[in-house]
């Protein structure tokens, strides 16, 4: 909490899930357990810290806790050149360190202590990255050491975002091995899914292994989200803890608490263009909706009907112009992760021209010129 607040005064995004879960182990146990999830997530341009706990009591009567923070720190980032700018509009760099930590009824407790550095290449509709990693890992025995490698990359295909990862690893004792893993993300009509599958490859005591996952998350009474989730893990050869399936069910409350949370407001209606001589701010307005996740995915929605191409330009995007998506109607409509706060966005039209939404305070920004200011809760 001392390095959450240390990052300074935007306000931390928490979620609290309350659940029941069914697991089944690969050594033969099955157990039903209910569960209580706590995350927090404090996002800022120039890094991020995620913390998260978990707490599970099983029907058996045992307990078990697991937790983990996460901190990385990013370079600004550079405009690139030459051939790499005909793919990539900037690179930049993170180092990130990340520390686990079990306990369980009845068996010995294990810790994780992961250092990473990575680079990323981003673009406005994709990015790739890749590192490396060090761990020391407690398993309840002994410590041990891991090298990780690590790439992947997304890239938004429609309303959808489509994630890769791999991470080759040498174990302590010179096992060499690499997880592979694969993940959609999609929202129709406020209803988010996300299917996930994965590969081990080279792993000696069992050859390939798969896994994967299936996840629905909508809203329901009160701003909560309904969640139901299915799917498979592998062993987790670092820490030692078992793999297994599962299928779950559970109620998110986003920040933590219930409440009756107003709709988003309704974008205005279709305004007749009367003076073809008008400004076209006259025909602009944005809104952006709650949070769809416990990483603040929200939906972002333009009104800015007869123009050709509709790029926003935030400062949750690092200014970089990512294009939203035309509607029958009018609207121009995409899905991006926004924090609670203050937020100065932009809009550019036709590749060209940049405005400011008449929805929005007007102020004058020393970097990017006229910018409009919106609250996001």
């Amino acid at each position: 909490m001392l390095a959450v607040s240390s990052l300074g005064a935007q306000a931390p995004v928490r979620t609290r899930d309350v659940g029941f879960a069914t697991v089944d182990y690969d050594n033969g146990l099955t157990l039903g357990a209910v569960t209580l999830t706590e995350t927090l997530l404090l996002e800022r341009p120039a890094g991020a810290l995620y913390a998260s706990g978990l707490v599970s009591l099983f029907n058996d009567g045992r307990w078990s806790m697991q937790g983990g923070l996460t901190g990385s720190r990013y370079s600004a980032p550079i405009p690139t050149t030459g051939r790499l700018a005909r793919l990539f509009r900037s690179v930049r760099g993170e180092l990130s360190f990340n520390t686990t930590s079990t306990a369980q009824q009845d068996f010995m407790p294990t810790l994780q202590l992961l250092g990473q550095a990575r680079l990323h290449l981003t673009h406005e509709r994709y990015a790739v990255r890749g590192g490396a990693a060090l761990t020391r890992t407690f398993d309840g025995f002994q410590w041990r050491t891991t090298v990780l490698g690590d790439y992947g990359g997304w890239a938004r295909v429609g309303d959808a975002v489509v994630s890769f990862t791999g991470t080759p690893m040498q174990l302590q004792y010179g096992d060499v091995l690499g997880d592979n893993e694969g993940v959609v993300s999609w929202s129709r009509g406020g209803v988010t899914y996300d299917a996930a599958l994965g590969v081990r490859l080279g792993e000696a005591l069992r050859g390939t292994v798969a896994w994967g996952s299936f996840t629905v998350t909508r809203p329901v009474l009160g701003g909560m989200l309904g969640t139901v989730s299915m799917g498979s893990y592998p062993v987790d050869l670092i820490q030692g803890l078992p793999g297994a399936r599962y299928a779950a069910v559970a109620l998110r409350l986003p920040n933590g608490r219930f409440s009756l949370r107003p709709r988003p407001p309704r974008l205005p209606p279709r305004m007749p263009v009367e003076r073809p001589e008008l400004p076209i701010t006259e025909r602009l307005a944005l809104v952006i909706g709650p949070a769809l996740d416990s990483l603040a995915l929200r939906e972002v929605r333009v009104w800015a009907p007869g123009i050709a191409r509709v790029e926003l330009m935030a400062d949750f995007t690092e200014w970089i112009p990512v294009p939203l998506v035309r509607q029958p109607n009018g609207e121009w409509r995409g899905y991006y992760h926004v924090a609670p706060g203050i937020h100065r966005v932009n809009l550019r039209l036709n590749r060209d021209e940049l405005d400011v939404p008449v929805n929005l305070a007007r102020v004058r920004d020393e970097f990017t010129g006229d910018v409009g200011l919106i609250i996001v809760r």
